[in-house]
C-alpha cells in the first residue's frame, strides 16, 4: 500500500465500496460468514479480525498476502492488554515472510504492556521448533536483553538457541563472541540441551583453534554423557521408563566427547594421551540400549578411530602408515579433506614427500569448493597453507605463492586476523619469487582489508557438523 490509511476497517470498507460489493455479495465470493463480516465492520465494539479471516479478505479483494498487515498491528492490542491469540500468530507469520517493520512495531507496542516476554518467548520457541532458526534469533535476543532473572531457564534457553543458530558459515569474531555470550549459561539448561550446547561449544572451539577450551568442553560432555548413561542403566534395572528427551542417541555424545578430547590433545602435541582417548571410542559395542541409529553410530566411530590412529602415527613421524592411510581415505571419501590436512602437516614437519598422495586424491581436491560450513572452510584454509609451505620448500615457488593467495582470500572470508597475518608473513618471506600478476593479486587482497570511509563496516575489527577426524 502506498499510504497507510487510518484503520483496517476503513480500508476494507473503501475497497468494498469501490468494487461495488455489498456484505452479502462479498460474503459469497470470500466464503466468510455475512454475520461475522458485519460484526467486524459495524459491531459496537467491532469484532476483532483473526489472521485467517484477514488473509481470506485480502485474497478475495485481489491483493497479495500481507497487504493489510501494517494495519493489522492495532488488532493485536486493546487498552488493557495484548491479545495473545492474535499477536502470536501475527508475529510468527511476519517473521517467516520477512516483514520486519510489522514485527518491530508490534514488539515496541507490546513492551508497554505487562509480561510481554511470555508471548515473545513463545513466538521464538515456535519458530525454532518449525525450523525457522534464523527467524527466531531476534525474538530470543529480546528475551536476553530484557529478562530480569539471569538465572531463569528461559534466559538460559534463549542464550542456547542464539548460540545454536550460529550460521554454518560464520566469521571468527562472530563465533568467538557467540562462545563468550553462551558459555556462562551452559550448565543452567535441561540436561538434553546441555549435551547439544557442549557439543556445539567444542566444535566452535575447534574452528577457533582454542584447544584448551575445546578440551574442557569435551571433558564436560564426557562427564555429562557418562552420568546420564549411568542413570539410564539404573532406570532400566529398576524397570522405570522415564528418560531424557534426547535430541540424538546418547552414544553420539559419549563418543564425541572422547573424540574431541583426543583431537584437542593431538592439537597440543600430546599424541600418546590422544591415542588413549581414541581407543575409548574405537569399540563401543558394550554400550547398552542402542537402537538402529545407535548401532550405526558405533560402527561410524569405529571407522573414525581407525583413521585418527593413522593421523596420530603420522604426527609422530611414522610415515610408514601412509599407504594404509591412503587406502582408508579411498574407502571413506568424506574424510579426505581432513586426512590431507594431517598428511601435509606431517610431511612439512618431517620432510617426506607426498606428491603421490596429492596425485591420487587430485580429483577429490578439485571438489573441495562444495564445502560451505565453517569447520570445512577452516580445513580448506589449513590444507592450502600446508600446500603453500610444501611447494615453497620444494622449489616450486610460483605454485606455493598461488596457494598463499588462495589462503589469504579464505582468511578474509573467515575474518580471521590470525590467518591473515600468517598468510601475509609467508607471502612477504617469499615476495621476491612472486610474479607480477601474483603481486597485483596480493595488492588487491590487501587493499580489500582497508575499510572505506563510507562503509557501514568501518571500524570493524579483524580476527580469525560434527567433528569426525583430526
Amino acid at each position: 500500500m502506498e499510504n497507510k490509511l487510518t484503520t483496517l476497517r476503513s480500508e476494507i470498507e473503501d475497497n468494498l465500496s469501490r468494487s461495488g460489493h455489498s456484505l452479502a455479495s462479498f460474503a459469497k465470493i470470500s466464503g466468510l460468514n455475512r454475520g461475522s463480516l458485519s460484526a467486524i465492520l459495524h459491531g459496537n465494539p467491532p469484532k476483532p479480525v483473526s489472521l485467517g479471516q484477514l488473509d481470506t479478505l485480502t485474497e478475495a479483494l485481489g491483493y497479495p498476502e500481507g497487504w493489510f498487515y501494517p494495519l493489522y498491528v492495532d488488532e493485536c492490542f486493546s487498552e488493557e492488554k495484548v491479545s495473545r491469540r492474535r499477536a502470536e500468530p501475527f508475529l510468527i507469520r511476519c517473521a517467516i515472510t520477512g516483514r520486519k517493520q510489522c514485527v518491530e512495531e508490534t514488539i515496541n507496542r507490546m513492551m508497554e504492556y505487562q509480561k510481554p516476554l511470555d508471548i515473545i518467548y513463545s513466538v521464538a520457541e515456535k519458530l525454532f521448533a518449525c525450523g525457522k532458526i534464523q527467524e527466531s534469533k531476534p525474538f530470543y535476543k529480546i528475551i536476553v536483553e530484557h529478562e530480569q532473572d539471569s538465572y531463569s531457564e528461559r534466559m538460559a534457553i534463549s542464550q542456547y538457541r542464539i548460540f545454536k543458530a550460529l550460521g554454518t558459515v560464520a566469521d571468527m569474531e562472530d563465533m568467538l563472541r557467540a562462545v563468550i555470550a553462551y558459555e556462562p549459561f551452559r550448565g543452567r539448561l535441561p540436561e538434553h540441551l546441555q549435551l547439544e550446547g557442549l557439543l556445539k561449544l567444542a566444535n566452535v572451539c575447534f574452528s577457533l583453534h582454542r584447544w584448551s577450551d575445546m578440551e574442557r568442553y569435551a571433558d564436560e560432555l564426557r562427564g555429562l554423557a557418562s552420568g546420564i548413561y549411568r542413570e539410564q542403566l539404573r532406570n532400566k534395572a529398576g524397570r522405570r521408563s522415564e528418560g531424557l528427551p534426547l535430541l540424538r542417541p546418547l552414544v553420539l555424545y559419549y563418543a564425541q566427547g572422547h573424540l574431541m578430547k583426543a583431537t584437542s590433545l593431538a592439537k597440543q602435541g600430546k599424541y600418546g594421551e590422544a591415542i588413549t582417548f581414541t581407543d575409548m571410542y574405537a569399540d563401543l559395542s558394550w554400550f547398552e540400549m542402542l537402537d538402529e541409529e545407535g548401532l550405526r553410530l558405533v560402527d561410524a566411530f569405529k571407522s573414525f578411530a581407525v583413521g585418527n590412529r593413522y593421523t596420530l602415527e603420522l604426527m609422530k613421524g611414522n610415515s610408514a602408515v601412509l599407504p594404509e592411510y591412503m587406502a582408508y581415505l579411498a574407502d571413506y571419501p568424506a574424510e579426505v579433506l581432513a586426512g590431507l590436512v594431517s598428511i601435509l602437516e606431517a610431511a612439512n614437519r618431517f620432510g617426506f614427500s607426498v606428491d603421490h598422495v596429492l596425485e591420487r586424491f587430485s580429483r577429490e581436491m578439485a571438489g573441495f569448493d562444495r564445502f560451505k560450513d565453517y569447520i570445512n572452510i577452516d580445513r580448506i584454509y589449513r590444507l592450502g597453507y600446508q600446500l603453500a609451505v610444501y611447494y615453497l620448500e620444494r622449489g616450486q615457488a610460483q605454485l606455493g605463492v598461488t596457494y598463499i593467495l588462495q589462503c589469504l582470500k579464505t582468511a578474509v572470508q573467515l575474518n580471521s586476523a590470525r590467518d591473515m597475518i600468517e598468510c601475509v608473513a609467508l607471502f612477504e618471506a617469499n615476495r621476491v619469487q612472486a610474479t607480477g600478476e601474483q603481486l597485483q593479486k596480493y595488492s588487491e587482497l590487501i587493499q580489500g582489508l582497508v575499510p572505506k570511509k563510507d562503509s557501514a563496516e568501518q571500524g570493524r575489527p579483524l580476527s580469525g557438523v560434527t567433528k569426525r577426524s583430526f
